[in-house]
């Protein structure tokens, strides 16, 4: 019913990038006789380099969230994380030929990296105006109680500009049976509130409507498909179905997920090496107190940690008092305004995950005074303790970065989905899209 097929996108974009590619070559090297240029014959080897092009494109694409439905319906958005795409692929690639010496189709290889991506932007446009155009308005009831539709209603006004939809609503206290059946006959599917309970009527004609063709999809499916979040609101008699220990323990969870972060550490480490050393240095000369900040985090089932990272405020800036950091913090040194947005003041961090206390994916990790705060509240958040905590992450990528106690709700919900569907696929696609958040230094203060 709001099937909205990513796969589709990313294939038909992959066989655009790749036949471009290729009609490219064959108009500068086959069709036409351009003066002082030589014929080139389409072997083997150059359809290899195109499918690697277009893989390329489509993976970078990926990162940019190109295939996010929000992002497919906004044009300029689109164009210009392809304008970033194509000029870092020139210049890596690009770069790559040139310093190695390989012979290549400079020609096709510019000008596909240039056009292509504008291509294949206007063409999901155009087609997802067609996929949405052609559906009728979808006709949603929800059934639940009021609180938790208020949750709905904020979800689904973000996505009806995407989703054409009409919604209507019968609270569970609603003790006329009548009025229920009636708005059944309106409308497509229903959204239940799981964690009601129903009366034994109200049960019988929500089954009689699935049974003759109806759809019935709970709360969380929702908040599950279009946000990729559970609201912790939500969930109060499901927590240990969601989130239990023995859900977590897979392979990959156990032992591929633990040799990828000891890879991805080591290679990151080297790599970034001489950025941390200039640091270092800088921060040395700029104000006084150590380079490092080492401060107690709590880890996976409660464990504390002690988790580095780069000073990037003025020495003693808490005093032995957590606080959270605010916008155009004064705390905040001229070297550290330099390294925050671009997370360079995290780097140290991977001295964490190789030694075991934290993951390349995951939640961030916490001060214990502030998960005793929060979970007086919301005891759900102790969840997050099921996993070791993240460099980076599912809240990380899709929310801003939290200031203020009562936005940890928002950012519990994605970790929430984090630890629901914990799997490699989830986790590649959380290591795609923080090149993007590092690009536009998104949530970083």
């Amino acid at each position: 019913m709001f099937r909205f097929n990513r796969v589709f996108f990313i294939v038909s974009n992959f066989i655009i990038a790749f036949f471009s590619f290729v009609l490219i070559f064959l108009i500068r090297y086959k069709f036409f006789n351009f003066s002082g240029v030589e014929k080139r014959s389409l072997d083997l080897g150059t359809i290899i380099l195109f499918l690697f092009y277009s893989f390329v494109i489509v993976i970078l694409n990926m990162s940019f969230k190109i295939y996010e439905v929000n992002k497919i319906a906004k044009i300029k958005d689109a164009l210009l994380a392809n304008l970033i795409i194509s000029v870092a692929s020139i210049g890596v690639i690009g770069g790559f030929f040139y310093f190695t010496q390989t012979n290549f189709a400079r020609y096709v290889f510019f000008l596909g990296f240039l056009i292509i991506p504008v291509i294949m932007s206007i063409y999901n446009k155009i087609l997802y105006f067609i996929i949405i155009k052609s559906k009728k308005p979808i006709r949603m009831l929800y059934f639940g109680n009021y609180s938790n539709f208020s949750l709905f209603e904020r979800l689904m006004s973000e996505y009806k500009k995407w989703f054409p939809m009409e919604i209507y609503k019968v609270l569970i206290d609603e003790k006329d049976i009548n009025i229920l059946e009636e708005r059944l006959k309106l409308c497509d599917l229903v959204v239940v509130d799981s964690e009601e309970r129903y009366l034994k009527e109200q049960f019988i004609v929500l089954n009689n409507f699935e049974v003759s063709g109806g759809r019935i999809y709970s709360l969380i499916d929702i908040f599950n498909y279009f946000d990729q979040s559970i609201p912790a609101e939500i969930v109060s008699y499901q927590h240990f179905d969601l989130f239990s220990a023995y859900k977590l323990d897979s392979i990959y969870n156990n032992l591929i997920k633990r040799i990828g972060d000891i890879i991805i550490s080591l290679s990151l480490l080297i790599l970034t090496s001489p950025i941390m050393i200039i640091s270092g240095i800088l921060i040395k000369l700029s104000s006084k107190g150590n380079i490092f900040y080492i401060q107690k985090r709590v880890g996976l089932k409660g464990k504390e940690f002690d988790m580095l990272k780069f000073r990037s405020m003025v020495f003693n800036a808490e005093k032995g008092k957590a606080l959270l950091t605010k916008e155009n913090d004064a705390r905040v040194t001229l070297i550290g305004k330099i390294m925050r947005p671009f997370r360079i003041d995290e780097l140290p961090q991977l001295i964490n995950i190789l030694k075991g206390d934290m993951s390349f994916i995951g939640p961030r990790p916490e001060r214990k005074e502030l998960i005793d705060q929060i979970v007086k509240d919301v005891p759900l958040f102790k969840k997050r303790l099921l996993v070791k905590p993240g460099l980076t992450g599912w809240a990380q990528v899709k929310f801003s970065y939290v200031n203020r106690i009562d936005q940890m709700n928002k950012k519990l919900s994605y970790d929430l989905f984090y630890i629901n569907n914990l799997n490699f696929l989830l986790d590649f696609k959380i290591l795609l899209y923080t090149i993007e958040t590092i690009i536009f230094r998104r949530g970083a203060i």
